[in-house]
């Protein structure tokens, strides 16, 4: 039995979507799942580790959390900013008040989150169980987070395994989402434009769009799209992703279907 939520749970920490102790405690916790003797001895191991490093690690406020913490709270500042009324009042209370847990939420200093995540990448067990995922657990493994700043390192061939393997399934929320986690990394995402297009999916080609347009060839999407249903459905759309179309590449999109029945 692959120990894949071990996985999932470091992921999470090199991610900084946890902290130290909770990876801690969220290791102990699959310590009461089906796993083999091995895996037992493994994940106790790491987690003995683990602790080991947090106690000889003082937990400062470095350079890294007071940016953190001065980044909420001009997020928290631009929210309070915004003029509320009847349709947005609940929505902005609520992205406040996560804003706020997120603010006094313990962040691990630079050097602590380093020297686990350090330990962990060079750590016999995990790179084995890394290295035995499939290219379908692989994708499943990143596409359980949105935007992660630290996504393994994939060529465009790797990448494009992956899309393979989530077209295999049709998996078009997991492919939208590996694209997100893979903007900044200059990866070509023409194989996920094209299966929404094949698929004449406008729910997810608009979500890809405004996820990373600024990496899209808008033009070449354009000349690729001829299913009147799927212009019809962009145009219902066309506020989502208005900030990455021209007009004169709405007018050229929307008007294929007159110019066709001329």
């Amino acid at each position: 039995m692959k120990n894949k939520e071990l996985l999932n749970i470091c992921y999470k920490f090199f991610n900084r979507f946890i902290d130290a102790h909770a990876l801690v405690d969220n290791l102990s916790n699959i310590l009461e799942t089906n796993l083999s003797k091995r895996d037992i001895e493994e994940t106790n191991k790491l987690i003995k580790d683990i602790k080991k490093i947090i106690d000889d690690t003082p937990n400062e406020v470095d350079e890294y959390v007071l940016k953190k913490k001065e980044t909420i709270s001009n997020l928290i500042k631009r929210i309070d900013e915004i003029p509320k009324d009847d349709s947005n009042r609940v929505f902005l209370n609520q992205q406040k008040e996560n804003l706020k847990k997120d603010y006094d939420r313990e962040v691990d200093s630079y050097e602590r989150w380093f020297k686990i995540t350090d330990y962990i990448n060079k750590n016999d067990y995990f790179t084995k169980l890394f290295e035995s995922l499939n290219d379908y657990e692989l994708l499943e493994l990143i596409a359980q987070n949105i935007k992660a700043p630290f996504p393994p390192n994939l060529t465009q061939e790797e990448f494009d395994k992956l899309v393979r393997a989530g077209i295999l399934k049709d998996e078009r929320e997991w492919l939208w989402r590996l694209a997100f986690n893979y903007k900044k990394r200059k990866i070509n995402f023409d194989g996920i434009v094209n299966y929404f297009i094949e698929k004449k999916d406008g729910y997810y080609l608009v979500e890809l769009i405004s996820a990373v347009g600024d990496c899209l060839n808008i033009d070449m999407i354009i000349d690729k799209i001829t299913d009147k249903k799927l212009i019809e459905d962009l145009q219902g759309r066309k506020k989502v992703i208005s900030s990455y179309l021209s007009d004169e590449q709405f007018n050229r999109l929307f008007n294929k279907d007159k110019n066709d029945n001329k």
